[in-house]
């Protein structure tokens, strides 16, 4: 049986479409939900929804196949080729629950959230997305409110901008990656070059100011 697998040279998989603001949420929907699935049944589900952005490679003849490397760079057991954590990749000393973590709890409690994905560190990938996810819907709802629109500035274009393309770059070097895998990695970078073109990074947080009323759950 042949497979086919990023080739550890980067880029591993087409060049994904640019895609536009208006289909921007159901692309981030179908990132969060990728690296989110627990099994096989989940990953397949969440790609066939970026696939039908284009230009997507084939989904694999048996999905467990990609279910076992998507364990193995991201879950576990064993050392993870390409951890989903950004206190990993911007913490002094990488770690779970590091600094990185305590910044995104922070900005749920400005946003007034638990997030419902977190069953781990709240600075998962997954978890971020979601973030991302609810602070383009609350801007997009609110477009004058100076608080969400640097707060989302802080978040995408500071803290998710800073690491991100590091973890994409595990994912993609690694030689056994599938394709399937890194379509989705490569979907996940272009959103963020997307959402940040032209968009200057916010670093002080301290300094958003607070909102007027408090926000719903995510």
């Amino acid at each position: 049986m042949t497979h086919t697998h990023c080739n550890g040279e980067r880029p591993c998989a087409s060049t994904p479409p640019t895609h536009t603001q208006a289909d921007a949420a159901p692309v981030l929907e179908a990132l969060r939900d990728f690296f989110a699935a627990t099994e096989a049944e989940g990953l397949a589900s969440a790609y066939a929804r970026l696939a039908a952005c284009g230009a997507a490679p084939p989904e694999p003849p048996d999905w467990r196949e990609a279910e076992y490397a998507f364990n193995r760079l991201f879950v576990g057991p064993g050392a993870l080729v390409a951890p989903p954590y950004s206190s990993i990749y911007l913490d002094a000393e990488p770690r779970l629950q590091g600094q990185a973590t305590e910044r995104v709890r922070a900005v749920h409690e400005l946003l007034g959230v638990s997030p419902a994905l977190a069953n781990g560190p709240e600075d998962h990938l997954c978890v971020e997305l979601d973030t991302a996810l609810l602070l383009r819907a609350r801007q997009k709802a609110d477009p004058a409110n100076a608080h969400l629109a640097l707060l989302r500035r802080y978040f995408v274009a500071g803290h998710m901008a800073a690491w991100v393309p590091k973890f994409a770059d595990r994912v993609l070097r690694d030689p056994a990656c599938p394709a399937v895998i890194g379509f989705a990695v490569r979907r996940l970078e272009q959103w963020l070059a997307d959402e940040t073109a032209d968009t200057t990074p916010y670093e002080q947080m301290d300094q958003i100011p607070q909102p007027a009323t408090g926000g719903e759950g995510a």
